[in-house]
């Protein structure tokens, strides 16, 4: 059940109780939109067919596959997706569904695949598959499933009674609390239309951004390793710095009395420390590119990398190396030089 849109797995078809279901739900005053669907936003299409073409194919056209999803005439309503052109399935259709109505629909994408040149021509032409059905609405195009993949060309089939019952509830301020009583309600009136039948539900949101679970992960795993690296490198830094300073102790001394300043002091036991850290700039940053490159090529739908990211990572880690670094700098440069060359 979605929240925004509860959605029911209703395991299978319902066809008995649905008139019954549909007057109970229609009557309460929370449910905004509801519809009875073979597809959810975030699963798969129901299946794939092969060999459609236009009724009349022009030679070189094709026999292409495409998504085909099963959706009753309120679908679109429920779901909050536009049509372009044309127009939604009717009741009727719905109830006759395709095999009978001989009609479909197809999304943007997929008028563009069987060669139609706007949406708007699409409408009213006739596809081969099997018979010929009447394309009666271009549907927009919406990312059904994540981003890793690029939006199908998808034929949508009118029925009702099909596998899912997606209803959609309002979200009125301050009824944060009732939605466990709402849903206690529509279990009372589904098991009342579909007695012995479990009442599973999953909220559509939920189910949509489980598809980017794995790239969650990775972003905090990526981050408390990062955040894990530069705090390490940060403790070799400062030791290194000390020890160095620790070093160059009576030549900080020497410098002072003839009249060196401390800015010029800073500079000189940090630059390098900035040394070393430009050469794992450069040896990373080729590294960093090699492997966010691959990683994106999985989506569809992606950032260019630009040189200003690895300019900006470079900088601050610059910045963070000479903070580091300044530290034990500064220290050594105001220590009183008579303290320094007395020092063994």
């Amino acid at each position: 059940m979605v929240i925004q849109g509860p959605q029911i797995d209703l395991n299978g078809s319902f066809k008995p109780g649905t008139a019954a279901l549909d007057q109970q739900l229609s009557q309460l005053p929370y449910v905004k939109s509801f519809c009875q669907t073979g597809i959810v936003p975030g699963n798969f299409y129901n299946f794939s067919a092969n060999g459609i073409t236009k009724q009349n194919p022009r030679t070189g056209d094709e026999k292409k596959s495409y998504s085909m999803g099963i959706i009753d005439d309120r679908f679109l309503k429920t779901y909050e997706i536009g049509i372009v052109a044309g127009r939604n399935f009717t009741v009727r259709e719905a109830e006759l569904g395709w095999e009978k109505s001989a009609k479909l629909m197809v999304n943007e994408t997929g008028a563009k695949q069987l060669g139609f040149a706007s949406a708007q021509k699409a409408v009213g032409q006739f596809i081969n598959w099997g018979q010929p059905y009447e394309i009666v609405g271009v549907v927009k195009d919406y990312n059904h499933q994540g981003l890793q993949q690029a939006i199908e060309p998808v034929i949508f089939m009118p029925r009702r009674s099909v596998s899912d019952l997606t209803v959609q509830l309002t979200t009125d301020p301050g009824e944060g609390g009732r939605v466990q009583e709402k849903l206690a309600e529509l279990e009372r009136i589904y098991k009342a239309s579909y007695p012995g039948n479990p009442f599973e539900f999953y909220f559509a949101d939920e189910n949509y951004n489980k598809q980017y679970q794995s790239e969650q992960q990775y972003g905090q795993l990526f981050t408390v390793a990062s955040a894990l690296a530069i705090f390490i490198a940060c403790l070799g830094l400062f030791g290194l710095a000390a020890f160095t300073t620790e070093q160059r102790t009576k030549e900080i001394g020497v410098r002072k009395v003839l009249g060196a300043s401390v800015s010029s002091i800073v500079t000189l036991l940090s630059k390098d420390f900035l040394k070393l850290v430009f050469i794992a700039i450069l040896i990373a940053s080729p590294v960093a590119w090699y492997a966010m490159n691959r990683w994106l090529q999985d989506f569809a739908y992606k950032i260019d990398i630009e040189w200003w990211m690895f300019a900006l990572a470079g900088l601050l880690a610059v910045g963070i190396a000479l903070l580091t670094v300044s530290l034990q700098s500064v220290k050594a440069a105001l220590m009183n030089p008579v303290k320094s060359l007395r020092s063994e």
